[in-house]
């Protein structure tokens, strides 16, 4: 069985429309079953019911306008940013402070949940779907798929699993739902408890508490490559580049592609071969750059004493050989000059691209050895 756990984030959710698109082109959809907290319950219900198309048309659509009253935005820059979460003990008395101030509306998320969850479907789909939540006030972890829901409780159970501390409570009996962060963010334990065998776990990287052993060989884990933006910060644009990213960053994990910040789908460079014949000139005029004494013949120059100060300087690791340092070099090269990043290239293919910019502005020292490296290797 393949389950997909969604790790809650607030905005930061559109990281997962991105990923779960790449899992459809790999192979890995429609999951058995799909599990998320806060808003990856909510996307995680969109994906069971069969919405995905319509929930990245949400995402790329969405602003703070969907989400708060004009009145809360003060109340968002203040109070929510200003909780702590250093431990359980911090959450809960912001928790009861918040609460006790009413907290911002959540009427425009419940209009959200009506508008776009159809529990009929949800129900019926072959796709198994949980949430996270916390009871309070007896701090009650729940862990809770659709049949021990009922069709007429899903709603407030997204939203109870989305009720982020400072929102308006949401209550079902004597018990008040607090966002399942809390206590898992990236439900994949409920997962492998409910029989799946593999789980892909996309997370956000937010705060809140996660409990699942990244080592576990049964997941594979799906994580942003850079920083997804604020928590409560909706916009198109934001939400556009997270789907982008999030659709490479799984590409990488489940292609397996190379590269540290470039996604490489063929790690091949003709460059490599070259690197005995470096140029003597490009050699020497690194080594000076480097402030490394250059009074030895270039090739002993390039091996012994350039290209390590190269990998020390770039901190790769001990087991690393020519061909990672000349990756290295072209990605840094690459991130210098604004290339793209958010497409699929072969190392050669970019390489290529590289060695044909010359970087605007002053450059280190450093940076400029390493342009004269990747020009001598360019030339035939």
């Amino acid at each position: 069985m393949l389950g997909i756990a969604l790790e809650g984030g607030g905005a930061k959710g559109a990281f997962h429309i991105g990923a779960l698109e790449a899992c459809m082109e790999m192979g890995y959809y429609p999951p058995d079953a799909i599990a998320g907290t806060s808003i990856g319950a909510m996307n995680a219900a969109m994906v069971a019911q069969g919405d995905f198309a319509v929930a990245k048309e949400l995402w790329e659509n969405i602003s703070g306008k969907d989400i708060f009253t004009p009145e809360d935005e003060k109340l968002i820059s203040t109070n929510l940013n200003s909780i702590n979460i250093d431990g359980l003990a911090d959450m809960f008395s912001a928790v009861r402070e918040l609460i006790s101030d009413g907290g911002i509306d959540n009427t425009h998320i419940k209009a959200m949940i009506d508008k776009y969850i159809d529990e009929d479907r949800l129900m019926q789909s072959p796709i198994d779907y949980g949430i996270v939540t916390l009871a309070l006030p007896e701090f009650r972890a729940i862990e809770i798929f659709k049949e021990e829901m009922g069709k007429e409780n899903i709603a407030t159970y997204i939203l109870g699993s989305a009720a982020f501390p400072g929102f308006q409570k949401v209550q079902m009996g004597e018990s008040i739902f607090l966002d399942g962060g809390v206590y898992d963010n990236c439900p994949v334990n409920m997962l492998l408890e409910r029989g799946c065998d593999k789980v892909i776990a996309v997370r956000t990287n937010a705060i809140g508490i996660t409990r699942y052993d990244e080592d576990d060989k049964r997941v594979i884990t799906i994580e942003p490559s850079e920083k997804l933006g604020s928590l409560m910060k909706f916009s198109p644009e934001t939400s556009r580049h997270n789907i982008k990213l999030g659709y490479y960053d799984a590409m990488r994990v489940l292609m397996k592609l190379g590269g540290t910040r470039y996604y490489l789908t063929d790690l091949e460079l003709e460059a490599e071969s070259r690197l005995f014949d470096l140029p003597a000139v490009a050699v020497v005029e690194a080594a000076l750059l480097l402030k490394i004494s250059h009074r030895i013949e270039h090739r002993r120059l390039l091996f012994e004493r350039v290209l390590p100060v190269l990998f020390d300087e770039l901190e790769l690791p001990r087991t690393a050989g020519y061909k990672d340092l000349l990756l290295a070099m072209v990605e840094h090269k690459a991130t210098r000059c604004g290339v793209e990043r958010l497409c699929l290239y072969t190392a050669q293919e970019l390489f290529d691209k590289v060695v044909r910019i010359r970087p605007e502005g002053k450059q280190k020292p450093l940076d400029r050895a390493i342009d004269l490296i990747l020009e001598g290797l360019a030339k035939k």
